[in-house]
């Protein structure tokens, strides 16, 4: 319907369109021609050889047809004119009327087979010409016998033809790769590959065919000092970018995202208490391109927000063709997924070996202390009786579990369940786009909608979203407009996954609990014994009972949508104004049954409990900008832009909770009979920006850029409230100069430079406040009255300001042989004015007071290579990247150091050293026998060849001495590892054989590490918690130590053995196969009468394969995600494997 109106109201425009106005004075003929284009909707033709093009003109005429226009246009002059369709006008000499001509036809197709819309079909030496239609298709008349027709197309290799060859009735266009990349989005504007002067990463709508449900995950490992981290599986989950490693301690590292020209909240993936991807809304078959802003005279243009780097993505639209005819794409995909790793667990009769062993080397342990003998043997009546307790005692360390001894002696055929494969699954996955494209020279619209699900491997979860967009840009006369609008609709089906099995998390409970368990009971209810396990045992709720019986799920609604339009006040000179919504509604429902036990009902049924909370998030932003262009003498091109900006955000929340819900039949809040917990809250931020850019280029070989960009923020002390930040570049296409000219096998040499400044604003909204906290007070006389009250919070600090970065780029390009690209970037940045927390003195009555004190350094190497190979049919593509990024805290306001601690793992940010090194004891395997006991407990030291362990005993750690006292405690404490990488690299290549196609992609980091603090509760040995399969390997006595790396077991653990230690930082290097796709285009000739222009259909993997050491789930987990205390891992959803089927439709 929205399509079948713009045609009407185009026909609407045409005819009023022929209705000519216009006066000339004194004009060349060629020059009125143009005017009167101008002023109507014909296109004049003509060759440049005709007599009279220069001779002066004068008319005018009012509301006149194109005939009585012409008729004073060419009166008393050797011209006439023919009339063609689509409004054309063939301008000849009049004794060239009956020269010979004639009219050629054909089609426009690519390397793929696909039809060529607006292809340029010219004949050479004249203006005469048209374009392909939306089928591919041209018709060109009045073509002289010996003409010679040039066929072009942006990216193509131009072709010429003789007008009588019969080539020319299907037509082949090949790929230029000079021009393949021809023009990047670099910010409020566009530019030509070849004249970028800064680091930019650029990624078009070809390279973006994974089968991914959102953008950030097409990225990985495409882009050289872009890491992309997927931290957990999570349907629907955000994953973390960093651009050139990380350049702030305590403000925000978040990248900015510009998506049509809207910058982009960090709030926008931040739903109600469960993060989201804020790309996840857009859909990927409607993306044209991605660029990523790298260094900081790109990203200046960005002000305040581009410390961390800029990621510009940019929507399809219309392009022009003959007329509104669409062009209907089909793009759809449905397999399944399944978990890519198993973490290898104990059985049921391995694990009752360990328990076995642990309570009874707890109870040996525990006897030996208090001087009493004892056996193993020892029934546990016997033992509660030797230790004083008395017989009816069961949650004892040292008492044996009946429920393993059946297993103990041997008994076949017991409960072995296998919990990981109880909570997870096979997942189906499914998506389906459906997107009109089309227009002509006056209007373009792009018209998609899309759906897609996701079943999550682990059960209870999934992500299902809706969607559409319009986009449509118009054109007349001067002005332009046009509007972009996006609805998104998603579901969230949630199950808790990224903590500890305490928090009723599903997959740490899964792997911790006892596979001497089962998931149901006889009659198929849920069997809660562990929650009701004792003899010291992890009391954990059946994690399949949890997952199906909990309801939590979160909605979202998106809109965003922008208005622009522009005006050409002269010419070249253009003032544009646009104005941009995004705008974002969590919903989340939660509730929890009375089928679940509690702490306080033991077994079902207990006391249902639910909440409600909600999240609304409006950010708006207006711009307007003045650009100007223009080309001096052929040989200096300069343009230039200038604007301001205004932008705002506004949220709310609120969360209401409850229970004594009455039954299970309304999960709703208003069924709850009391209301536990209640809260709202408000806040919002703005920023008003002035921008500038310069950028000019001589002869295309010398290239300047300048830029200043103005940010005012509301985050920020009055004092110190704006912030400049300048930037400035330079190129030289070397290869463009004379002497490099005879290098027939250099394609091309740029050498670059670029400077600039970015900020970061990344703070909390009201930190620069001095801020009031409820408190309560005693008043009055004897013990008084409590009052409550207000006490002051924080200091505030009215002259905080940004943190700032400076970096300085030098890039190298070449192309060599025409087929083989190769880039290299070497950069350094520095980080000042860092926000920090400072202490002050006590009496202040406060403990810190933020301040812009603070210096990180981050410096790198990047390197690309690209290859285009083409044999025949066949065509080869690779890509391959590498970087490498240090980090160096330089400065700490006067401190030599921080020491944070997250999750029982401290984390050191020391001068000298990067952000967030974790800070832990050495293991030095396990004490192999009592003579190594004595030997670290020998008063001598300078006897001791290991170290003291205050209380260990054989099969517990040894640690290195790092003080060198040959006494472990806090003090030999070191840095064992930063979940920042050596280097990180990727790989892709294509390969295409006529209609087959082959691509393969990888990605992989080298050099970080990972604290597995889950470790603690699944690999610690003590026989409560399953165990992993390592425990196998454990030391049992001192005639079987195992392997001399695994402690022993024992329920009461000894020694340091529970004491964060590089048994818990672990290699996280890995190798990933991220995708490999096998495609087949169905051939033309099969699908002519079907009316389709191209079918493809392929098979798909994502993430088929990982090679990794680490032995948790996910070599790139990061449950907390801050800089000082990254890398850690606590138990995670696992990433998923995908394999589908899809298929690729254009009509």
């Amino acid at each position: 319907m929205r399509a079948l109106c713009l045609t009407l109201f185009l026909s609407v425009s045409f005819n009023l369109f022929s209705q000519i106005t216009v006066t000339v004075e004194n004009t060349p003929l060629r020059a009125a021609l143009k005017k009167i284009e101008q002023v109507s909707d014909y296109k004049f033709f003509y060759n440049e050889k005709l007599a009279g093009l220069d001779q002066p003109v004068s008319f005018n005429v009012s509301n006149a047809t194109i005939e009585q226009t012409l008729q004073k246009v060419l009166a008393g002059k050797e011209l006439t004119y023919r009339m063609e369709k689509d409004n054309v006008v063939v301008l000849l000499q009049k004794e060239a009327v009956n020269q010979k001509t004639k009219t050629i036809t054909g089609t426009i197709v690519d390397e793929k087979g696909e039809t060529v819309i607006g292809a340029s079909i010219a004949v050479k030496g004249t203006t005469l010409g048209t374009i392909t239609n939306v089928d591919g298709e041209y018709t060109l008349a009045n073509v002289p016998e010996d003409a010679q027709i040039t066929i072009s197309f942006i990216g193509y290799k131009t072709l010429e033809f003789k007008a009588g060859d019969r080539a020319l009735s299907k037509v082949t266009l090949k790929e230029d790769s000079e021009m393949l990349d021809e023009v990047v989005v670099v910010g409020y504007g566009v530019q030509r590959k070849r004249d970028v002067t800064t680091s930019i990463s650029s990624m078009k709508a070809s390279e973006l065919t994974a089968p991914v449900s959102s953008v950030d995950q097409a990225l990985v490992g495409k882009m050289a000092g872009v890491q992309v981290t997927q931290p957990n599986g999570i349907p629907g989950g955000g994953l973390s970018i960093k651009v050139r490693g990380s350049g702030s301690i305590t403000a925000g590292t978040d990248l900015l995202y510009v998506v049509d020209g809207f910058p982009m909240s960090n709030e926008a993936g931040s739903g109600t208490g469960q993060n989201v991807s804020p790309l996840s809304s857009i859909n990927m078959n409607d993306i044209e391109s991605i660029e990523v802003l790298k260094d900081a005279s790109a990203a200046a243009i960005y002000g305040s927000r581009g410390a961390n780097g800029v990621v510009i993505i940019t929507t399809k639209q219309g392009k022009e063709g003959k007329n509104l005819k669409p062009t209907v794409q089909y793009d759809g995909y449905a397999g399944f997924q399944q978990r890519t790793k198993k973490i290898d667990m104990l059985d049921a009769y391995e694990y009752a070996w360990l328990s076995y062993d642990g309570h009874n080397n707890a109870y040996l342990d525990l006897l030996a202390s208090k001087g009493i003998e004892g056996s193993i043997d020892d029934s546990n009546e016997v033992r509660n009786q030797k230790l004083g307790n008395k017989p009816d005692v069961i949650n004892q360390a040292y008492l044996l579990p009946p429920e393993i001894m059946p297993y103990i002696n041997g008994k076949t055929g017991l409960t072995n369940t296998d919990w990981q494969d109880e909570v997870m699954r096979t997942g189906l996955v499914t998506s389906h786009n459906l997107s009109l494209s089309g227009g002509n020279k006056a209007a373009r619209y792009f018209i998609s909608g899309n759906y897609m699900k996701e079943q999550g491997i682990v059960i209870g979860s999934d992500f299902e979203q809706m969607g559409a967009r319009g986009k449509v840009d118009a054109n007349y006369k001067r002005f332009t407009f046009g509007t972009n609008l996006s609805f998104n609709y998603s579901v969230y089906n949630i199950v808790p996954t990224e903590d500890r099995y305490k928090e009723e998390t599903i997959v740490a409970s899964a792997l911790a609990m006892s596979p001497v368990m089962p998931v149901y009971n006889a009659d198929g209810s849920y069997n809660f014994d562990q929650w009701n396990w004792q003899y010291r045992h992890p009391q954990i709720i059946n994690p399949v009972a949890l997952a199906n019986e909990k309801e939590d799920q979160m909605k979202r609604y998106r809109f965003m949508g922008n208005v622009y339009g522009e005006y050409e006040l002269y010419k070249n000179l253009k003032f544009k104004t646009s104005f941009g919504v995004d705008f974002n509604s969590y919903s989340r429902s939660y509730y929890r049954p009375s089928t679940l036990p509690t702490s306080l009902d033991r077994l079902p049924p207990s006391v249902p409990e639910g909440s409600k909370r909600d999240k609304n998030m409006l950010n708006w932003i207006w711009e307007n900008t003045l650009s100007y262009t223009t080309t001096i003498k052929g040989v200096h091109n300069l343009s230039a832009i200038a604007g301001w900006s205004a932008q705002k955000e506004s949220v709310n929340t609120s969360l209401i909770a409850g229970n004594g819900y009455p039954n299970d039949l309304v999960h709703t809040m208003n069924a709850a009979s009391a209301i536990t917990s209640w809260s709202a809250t408000a806040y919002e931020w703005s920023l008003l920006s002035a921008l500038a850019r310069v950028q000019y280029s001589y002869k295309g070989k010398y290239l300047l850029s300048a830029a200043m960009r103005a940010d005012g923020s509301s985050r920020f002390g009055k004092n110190n409230r704006w912030g400049m930040f300048p930037s400035a570049s330079a190129g030289w296409y070397i290869s463009e100069e004379d002497f490099m000219k005879d290098i027939k096998w250099l394609s091309s040499l740029k050498l670059r430079a670029s400077y600039g400044i970015s900020g970061n604003f990344n703070i909390g909204n009201y930190e620069y406040y001095a801020t009031l906290q409820e408190d309560n007070y005693v008043f009055g006389k004897g013990d008084g009255a409590l009052s409550s009250g207000l006490r002051p919070a924080t200091a505030g600090n009215p002259d905080l300001g940004w943190e700032k970065t400076a970096m300085f780029n030098l890039g190298l390009e070449i192309g060599l042989f025409n087929m083989l690209t190769l880039e290299l970037d070497l950069y350094n940045s520095n980080t000042t004015d860092m926000l920090l927390n400072v202490p002050v003195v006590e009496f202040s009555g406060f403990s810190t007071v933020p301040m812009n004190i603070g210096k990180v350094n981050n410096k790198g190497v990047e390197f690309a290579i690209s290859t285009t190979n083409t044999w025949g049919d066949f065509t080869w593509n690779n890509r391959f990247n590498i970087s490498a990024n240090r980090n160096e805290v330089k400065d700490l306001g006067g401190a030599d150091e921080m020491i944070t601690t997250s999750e029982s793992v401290t984390f050191i940010t020391k001068v000298g050293e990067p952000i967030g090194n974790y800070y832990t004891l050495v293991t030095d395997g396990v004490f192999a026998n009592q003579a190594e006991i004595d030997n670290s407990q020998n008063p001598d030291k300078s006897q001791r060849k290991y170290a003291h362990v205050n209380g260990a005993k054989p099969g517990d750690f040894r640690f290195k001495d790092m003080d060198g006292n040959m006494e472990i405690d806090e003090n030999d404490r070191t840095i064992t590892g930063n979940y920042m990488p050596d280097f990180t690299y990727g790989f892709s290549t294509e390969l295409k054989y006529k209609w087959f196609d082959l691509s393969v992609a990888l990605q992989g980091v080298q050099g970080n590490k990972i604290a597995n603090i889950f470790r603690r509760y699944i690999d610690n040995m003590e026989g409560g918690n399953n165990c992993q399969a390592d425990a196998l390997n454990r030391w049992q006595s001192e005639n079987n130590p195992g392997n001399g790396q695994v402690i022993r077991a024992n329920r009461s653990a000894t020694g340091m053995n529970g004491t964060t230690s590089t048994w818990h930082i672990e290699d996280g290097s890995y190798l990933r196969i991220k995708n490999i796709t096998f495609g087949y285009t169905l051939p033309k000739s099969w699908l002519t009468n079907a009316g389709i222009s191209r079918a493809r259909v392929y098979f798909s993997t994502q993430n088929p394969f990982t090679f990794t050491k680490y032995s948790g789930y996910n070599p790139e987990v990061n449950m907390k995600g801050n800089s000082l205390t990254p890398g850690l891992d606590y138990g995670t959803y696992p990433l998923s494997k995908s394999f589908v089927f899809g298929l690729n439709v254009t009509f």
